[in-house]
């Protein structure tokens, strides 16, 4: 038995592949999706991010208790994926996909930067501690390969 999908149109109500302009733009004004590192056992939580069209890369501010089971999958290179998406409605959408090294970067100011002009602000009540017992370190997500869709609108 054939897939059905497979016999699609490629521009169908599945979505329309995103230029590599379509998704700079996406990356850029998102602010939020959600990374999963490649360990043993995939591990999966929401971040915030800027991207940084001119290198092709998202930048993360990571913050994580010193015996979280986050902090212990990042290490100072690892593979990950981040997905952001925006859902307006059924037929009004975005999804991009980044896969690459994550790999921590020193706190220069432009990591900041780039975090700070488009990250999606997020309150530190999450973690259930006090400011002064989390670890803050920047990483950057490098672009080995994205993909995105949206909506055919």
């Amino acid at each position: 038995m054939s897939d059905a999908r497979s016999q699609r149109p490629p521009d169908d109500e599945d979505g329309i592949e995103m230029s590599p302009a379509a998704l700079d733009d996406f990356l850029e004004t998102a602010g939020d999706g959600v990374l999963t590192l490649h360990a043993d056992e995939p591990y999966s939580f929401p971040v915030s991010f800027g991207y940084d069209v001119a290198t092709g890369r998202c930048v993360l501010q990571l913050v994580s208790a010193p015996d979280s089971a986050k902090r212990a999958l990042l290490d100072d290179e690892a593979d990950a994926t981040l997905v952001a998406y925006e859902w307006t409605a059924p037929d009004d959408w975005r999804s991009v996909v980044v896969s690459g090294e994550l790999a921590r970067v020193p706190d220069d100011g432009a990591a900041h930067d780039v975090y700070a002009e488009q990250a999606t602000p997020v309150g530190m009540s999450v973690f259930g501690t006090g400011a002064q017992n989390l670890d803050v370190e920047w990483y950057e997500l490098d672009a080995a390969s994205r993909s995105g869709r949206r909506s055919p609108r």
